[in-house]
């Protein structure tokens, strides 16, 4: 895994237990004196641009806004400050993401609940990297201290050496102590911060955003001056875009604007070519394109964000792709038998199968699953852990084989809306069992559409919650003649 245990370990984290509540649900109004960086020398431009626009959000559905409190008791490595550190080749550094992360995990904690311990701790975790910070070409830099290697395919890192994911998020954490404190010191920060995303790459000075030869704009978490290029990693890249978004947010600024729309373009066009692999696992970056299945899973909840900062259902449809190519396997439900034959595998890392098992049941039955997990080159499989075929995966079925509830739920802020063509659909509602309690059919003459929050497979089958209309309050499964936007 060319040395991944950090990255992996630091970024998944975001996914699951960090960061913070953002204050405001749209833009300054141009009376707040939005801010505008012009253009120099120095600045990138020439990227592609869509038209991508951010949009007002609800605070519950902003970048980071949905993540656990820190605990008070820190159990990572810190200092007496309480500054959160990083131990890498048993020495210990000062990362900027680990302390992004934690002092945004513990402002949203203090927000929540007005204790100042952690407001305090937050302060430390920005003021350490204003204390680190290197000034180059009227921009402020977030260095990293230590060696990195990549994958064989790049070079690695030479300290000190400068990300974008890094500069993005301590840009939200600027952002947002600004809005919290009202010190004007972290809006300097802010906006000294911002502007390391503007400038062009240089052989001897830091930089973080490029242009490659499609002309598609990149936030690089890891560039390489030598030959300005970059690893083009998914995830960095959009975690600086969180950052564009919320100095957006604070500012207005025209050149926020450009960016964001830059950088959204880039992954409307090379996420399906460059990181997507159907039916399997997607790609880490474009340099180092290893498949790792927790890194998958963010950039499934990563194209959902990005459809809610900017309602393009395209970004919620690559979300649904990401979904469906390597469902998120851990699941803990019940997976119903109906009567007759069914055979459970186990298969190798190639998808070659390796033991079979013959379980031919009199009646309908059940029994627990731990994982519902894709095979490479395969379908999607349960792994049963009791009775006959404890330890074998049994292929989805619907009808024969499938498991009560819902599972990969996707929640979609703003909701969506789904296409009924002419033709002849079903909405379920279900007891607390996931049985069938009550069906509505209706058939439509010509096309009509109705609104939906969440989407998931339920008992087996790819279904949408719909909210309003002849479905309100139903599950409607998937199937010909259904188009979500």
């Amino acid at each position: 895994m060319f040395a991944m245990s950090k990255t992996t370990a630091v970024k998944t984290s975001l996914l699951t237990a960090t960061l913070l509540i953002g204050l405001l649900t749209g833009p300054a109004t141009a009376n707040a004196a939005a801010t505008t960086h012009a253009e120099s020398a120095d600045t990138v431009t020439g990227f592609a641009r869509d038209g991508f626009r951010p949009q007002s959000a609800p605070e519950t559905a902003l970048p980071y806004n949905d993540a656990a409190l820190a605990p008070r008791v820190d159990s990572f490595p810190h200092d007496a400050q309480g500054v959160r550190l990083f131990r890498y080749n048993g020495v210990t550094y000062d990362h900027p993401v680990v302390q992004a992360q934690w002092g945004l995990s513990n402002l949203r904690t203090y927000l929540a609940t007005q204790d100042s311990f952690f407001l305090d701790r937050a302060l430390a975790q920005a003021q350490r990297n204003l204390d680190r910070k290197v000034e180059s070409r009227g921009a402020w830099w977030y260095p990293y201290g230590f060696d990195y290697p990549r994958c064989a395919q790049r070079t690695g890192m030479v300290a000190p050496w400068y990300s974008a994911m890094a500069q993005g998020q301590l840009l939200s954490l600027f952002v947002r102590l600004s809005q919290v404190t009202g010190d004007p010191k972290w809006r300097t920060a802010a906006d000294r911060t911002f502007a390391s995303l503007l400038v062009t790459p240089a052989a001897n000075a830091p930089w973080a955003s490029w242009v490659d030869a499609d002309g598609h704009l990149w936030l690089e978490e890891y560039p390489v001056s030598a030959a300005v290029t970059g690893e083009r990693v998914l995830n960095g890249h959009i975690f600086a875009i969180y950052g564009v978004y919320d100095y957006w947010r604070l500012t207005a600024d025209a050149q926020a604007l450009a960016l964001f729309d830059g950088a959204t373009t880039t992954l409307h066009h090379r996420v399906p070519v460059d990181f997507r692999v159907p039916d399997w696992i997607s790609r880490y970056s474009v340099g180092c394109p290893g498949a790792y299945a927790n890194y998958h899973a963010l950039h499934a909840q990563q194209m959902l964000k990005i459809y809610t900062l900017t309602r393009a259902p395209v970004f919620a449809g690559l979300a649904d792709l990401f979904r469906s190519d390597y469902p998120a396997p851990a699941v803990s439900g019940l997976v119903s038998f109906s009567g007759g034959t069914h055979i459970g595998y186990t298969f190798d890392a190639t998808g070659t199968m390796v033991q079979r098992r013959t379980l031919t049941l009199s009646r309908d039955s059940a029994a627990n699953a731990d994982q519902r997990v894709r095979v490479y080159g395969r379908g999607v499989y349960y792994r049963i852990t009791d009775g006959t075929l404890a330890g074998f995966l049994v292929p989805e079925s619907p009808g024969e084989r499938v498991l009560r509830g819902p599972v990969v739920a996707h929640t979609h802020t703003p909701q969506r809306l789904l296409t009924f063509n002419a033709g002849t659909y079903t909405g379920y509602r279900y007891d607390s069992s996931w049985t069938v309690a009550t069906s509505a059919t209706f058939t439509f003459s010509r096309p009509s559409a109705a609104p939906f929050t969440i989407s998931a497979w339920v008992n087996g089958r790819l279904s949408y919650l719909i909210t309003a209309g002849a479905y309100s309050g139903m599950w409607v499964p998937a199937g010909p003649g259904l188009v979500p936007a």
